[in-house]
């Protein structure tokens, strides 16, 4: 009889390494995700060896056992993360420097998923080993991955960066040998955000566990080791499931950070909300924050806040500009007028509020307080002219009242001792919950005198985001917004920045982060103007002068802007005229300025800026294709917008979901001896600050393919052929060279 493991409906307990035969994965073929039945036993990463935290891959060539069962493990340590930031006004700068170091007897592939912001522009990879260092190069995602792949058979030192989600990414370095230490370095660049008076910096540290739905595949085609399975809802989700620490084993994965703020302007107080920090000011007017102590562990995003020292002196416009490859690129800030201000004094629209409210398991302890604290002073806050309703979801969903009702003093108490009353426990199908909640807007209601037709329509949706299909969420919400709006809160030490900022965007909404309980008043309040106050809508840029053929510009549509937020726009620039007019409306009434561009600021990595939102909002149109077009019409339509995605990326060395960094050492000759095993390894993560482990565990652990993969003896490289040629000096010719040394041909050089 076969042997057949079944994932139980509670998905939360993952593997931590866990071990499965071919035999299992195959009869695994019909078994679902959320389906009953035994477990799995996990491997487990022993406490002993996670002093460091790192890499890890199971003991012995044949992966040993201990007495009980349990698979033994030994640890590649991660010997820290070091974090350099530099920012420029508007721009902000990363380098982000993994070390690794291999104290075992085996040949070793690591592979270390780790996050960044979502709208990263990863443009620069760099490799290390013995003082030798390789730079990467851009290409096509499958090109890198054969490139990668063909040097990894050889024998040869290489390194591949890929995209998993925007804000998820993998490196896989290729054997290290044993005692070796390797250093990765990526760098990349993001637009910091600047709303409600105050610039934000966050940067994620871990990658949380995330739910997984969906039919689980019999074998991971997308090649991952994680500890999902893919299923046909998130076909990647051993990609997007590193392995998670032992409780015993402390936190690991050490992180060192220095940011350095050339902000513009005299700067006031600077702040993190989930980190200790020491601030000093060198006389040229900069910042320079640094993380109090040696390091910290990576278990939460880190968030840093500055202001103007003076109220009101911040950014109002601003134009930055550069020039690249024949071509001109520009940002520009605008603030537009408020709600409230003077002359545009607007009266506060009667609302429909659906608030959705997250009581999953990965919710358990801090997570699931702050997210009911946040929800209380939302329902506090409705008037008499407002209707609400409440949603809860987990497993699965259920609400307070059908349809919204009346925000009178009763209503508003009941439904504050029905989430005082909510515990977090079980799955997170989100996509139902938001089904309903879009279902309910758009329903027939009860007209309260104003007219259901003249209020505001919201959904606020309160939530870690500790999912793994986002795409799914997101086209829903594209398909079926409406005249809706949607807002998010994202809740917790890590949440998912990814899904909450697309969510708010794809909603025409708003969003907000809740870090730690201190801060729940102040993010809240600055959320409640968004939700009271007109926004200003159909917001547009002319040329007057004529130009506008010959200018680029994303996002488009321009979203719609709330209290306290700036019109960011990134466009290329070639024979535009120097002026333009930006307009809107803002409560029915016509709004528009005049803004010159000739000057500005020089900024460089602005291109990269305009090449990722162009990105973003052509993976955005590819996943609303099937919303508007016939099914062949839509499979055309994805085609093309890939093309042009990685036409995009590779003219401007970008990582994107089609893109990849790819390096090889081509300057020595193959490190792992001919006919020596290969063995695969795998980072842990630390569970993310405030998760209570016991929401996670006591669940059914999905089975996953063994972290321990041995490759066939690599090529032999000839005698005395050992490479001269830097890698970033054989492209185009990279594959050729690979093909020739594995086929024995010399390795021939070429300018």
């Amino acid at each position: 009889m076969p042997i057949v493991t079944v994932i139980g409906r509670r998905w939360w307990a993952f593997p931590l390494a866990l071990a499965v035969t071919l035999v299992l994965m195959t009869a695994m073929a019909t078994s679902s995700a959320r389906a009953d039945g035994p477990t799995a036993r996990p491997a487990v990463v022993p406490a002993a060896a996670m002093d460091l935290g790192g890499l890890f891959l199971p003991a012995g060539d044949g992966g040993g056992h201990d007495e009980d069962g349990a698979a033994r493990v030994r640890v590649v340590p991660l010997l820290g993360t070091d974090i350099k930031v530099q920012v420029s006004g508007l721009i902000a700068r990363y380098a982000v420097t993994h070390r690794f170091r291999n104290p075992t007897a085996r040949w070793t592939e690591a592979i270390y998923t780790y996050p960044l912001p979502p709208d990263s522009a990863v443009d620069r990879l760099r490799m290390t080993v013995g003082g030798r260092v390789t730079e990467g190069v851009i290409k096509e995602r499958a090109e890198a991955r054969r490139l990668y792949t063909a040097a990894k058979s050889m024998g040869r030192r290489a390194s591949l960066v890929e995209q998993q989600r925007p804000n998820i990414f993998t490196t896989a370095v290729a054997n290290l040998g044993p005692g070796e230490e390797v250093t990765v370095a990526i760098e990349f660049q993001e637009r910091l955000a600047f709303r409600d008076g105050q610039f934000t910096l966050r940067l994620p540290l871990v990658v949380g566990p995330r739910y997984i739905p969906g039919q689980a595949h019999p074998v991971n085609f997308a090649g991952g080791a994680g500890w999902a399975r893919d299923t046909d809802v998130v076909p990647d989700a051993s990609k997007i499931t590193p392995p998670l620490r032992e409780a015993d084993a402390g936190k690991g994965n050490p992180v060192t950070l220095q940011v350095a703020i050339a902000a513009g302007f005299d700067i006031g107080k600077v702040t993190s909300p989930g980190h200790d920090i020491t601030v000093t000011r060198p006389e040229d007017g900069r910042a320079v924050v640094r993380l109090n102590g040696d390091a910290v562990p990576a278990d939460r995003d880190f968030v840093l806040r500055w202001a103007p020292a003076e109220a009101g002196a911040g950014p109002q416009a601003g134009f930055f500009w550069e020039k690249t490859a024949g071509d001109t690129y520009g940002l520009l800030m605008l603030m537009p007028p408020v709600s409230g201000g003077a002359g545009l004094a607007l009266p506060r629209p009667a609302r429909d509020v659906t608030f959705v409210l997250d009581t999953s398991g990965s919710m358990k302890g801090v997570s699931l307080t702050q997210a009911k604290e946040a929800l209380a002073m939302a329902l506090d806050r409705l008037t008499l002219a407002d209707r609400f309703r409440v949603i809860r979801f987990a497993s699965g969903y259920s609400d307070l009242t059908p349809l919204p009702v009346a925000a009178d003093a009763a209503a508003v108490a009941r439904a504050q001792v029905y989430v005082r009353g909510l515990q977090a426990e079980g799955g997170t199908e989100i996509v139902n919950a938001v089904t309903a909640a879009l279902a309910g807007v758009h329903g027939p209601a009860e007209d309260t005198g104003q007219g259901t037709r003249s209020r505001l329509k919201q959904i606020v949706l309160i939530t870690d985001g500790a999912i793994g299909d986002e795409d799914r969420l997101l086209s829903l919400i594209n398909g079926r917004i409406g005249d809706a709006r949607l807002f998010t809160v994202g809740i917790g030490s890590a949440p998912n920045g990814f899904l909450m900022t697309r969510a708010a965007r794809a909603g025409r909404g708003s969003y907000t982060f809740i870090q730690a309980a201190g801060e729940i008043k102040e993010r809240m309040a600055e959320l409640f103007l968004k939700l009271e106050r007109p926004a200003l809508t159909d917001v547009a840029l002319t040329w007057p002068q004529g130009g506008v053929h010959s200018v680029e510009v994303w996002p488009r549509p321009l979203p719609d802007l709330y209290a306290g937020e700036p019109l960011v726009a990134l466009m290329k620039l070639n024979g535009a005229g120097p002026e333009m007019k930006v307009s809107g409306r803002l409560g029915g009434r016509f709004w528009e300025q005049s803004v010159t561009i000739t000057g500005g600021a020089p900024a460089p990595g602005v291109a990269s800026l305009w090449g990722r939102e162009k990105i973003r909002q052509l993976m955005a149109n590819m996943r609303t294709a099937s919303l508007h077009l016939e099914p062949k019409d839509a499979d055309a339509a994805r085609v093309e917008i890939r093309r042009e995605i990685v036409d995009t990326a590779l003219a401007l060395g970008l990582v994107s979901k089609f893109t990849s960094l790819v390096a090889v050492d081509l300057e020595t000759a193959p490190s792992r001896p001919a006919g020596t095993p290969l063995a695969a390894a795998q980072v842990p993560v630390n569970l993310p600050a405030g998760w209570d482990r016991g929401g996670l565990e006591g669940t059914p652990a999905a089975p996953v393919p063994s972290l321990q993969k041995t490759m066939a003896p690599a090529t032999p490289m000839p005698a005395g052929q050992a490479a001269t040629l830097a890698f970033d000096r054989t492209d185009p010719a990279m594959r050729a060279h690979l093909a020739a040394a594995g086929s024995g041909t010399p390795l021939a050089a070429t300018p």
